[in-house]
């Protein structure tokens, strides 16, 4: 892995949020979100890329964050994240979350529309078949007396690309391992156990980009073929022969 050399602003908002950015008042700054169990830093490549009007941060129950609770709901993230947003005086945001960051992402702009600028959801977890909840939650449970940290990392990835990139691969490893195991049971409980979003989509009238992985088991194709019907103002991608980090796989 390659370490950033882009020099960040890090520290805490007023609520404890734990935030890296870089921002230039004169354009639109994208507030990135990261996955369940995950931090900021798995944005490094985007980090390294984009050079400013970018902010990342850590979620409730992750990370460096210090705000921490045995029961979270969308609500919650809706206020933290509104939160950071008043911190840095923002009027307009685009807003790119990555698998439960998605879904974040995707309940807050429901409600805060007018402060979206752009929407990218990746990977996006939306109306999970009858199948795929009982298969998310056995993972919950076993998440609950094991480590899922390696077969997680096997379904994001495939094979071949693991193969010829083990620092991928121990990065996620040590990064899943070292979560505080009651902190993220809060989080993956909620992400097992919620996907049916249940609002006006007609409110999304943003521009919106869906993509997904072709062969991602998690996100699959037809949730974000579901979600593009949804969101009016959507283009769907789906990334050819890659799974649910088709962000690394294809350096997106």
């Amino acid at each position: 892995m390659n370490k950033i050399t882009t020099k960040f602003k890090c520290g805490y908002d007023a609520n404890k949020t734990y935030y890296e950015s870089k921002l230039d008042s004169n354009s639109i700054p994208s507030i990135y979100i990261h996955g369940v169990g995950l931090d900021n830093s798995m944005w490094h490549m985007q980090k390294k890329y984009f050079k400013k009007n970018i902010i990342f941060y850590d979620l409730i129950n992750h990370g460096k964050t210090k705000i921490k609770s045995k029961k979270i709901n969308y609500d919650d993230f809706n206020s933290q994240l509104l939160n950071l947003i008043h911190f840095f005086n923002l009027k307009k945001i685009n807003l790119i979350g990555f698998s439960f960051g998605s879904i974040v992402a995707l309940n807050f702009s429901i409600k805060f529309n007018r402060i979206i600028n752009k929407l990218i959801l990746i990977s996006p977890i939306y109306q999970r078949t009858d199948k795929e909840k009982r298969l998310v939650n056995t993972r919950y449970l076993e998440a609950k007396k094991n480590s899922i940290s390696d077969l997680a990392i096997k379904r994001w990835f495939t094979k071949n690309y693991l193969k010829k990139n083990p620092k991928v691969y121990k990065f996620f490893f040590d990064l899943l391992e070292n979560n505080n195991k009651k902190d993220f049971l809060a989080a993956y409980k909620l992400f097992a156990t919620s996907s049916d979003i249940n609002a006006n989509f007609e409110q999304i009238n943003i521009p919106t980009l869906i993509m997904t992985g072709e062969k991602d088991k998690n996100s699959t194709p037809n949730m974000s073929v579901k979600l593009n019907k949804k969101i009016k103002n959507s283009k769907l991608k789906i990334i050819s022969n890659s799974k649910h980090m088709f962000l690394y796989e294809k350096n997106i």
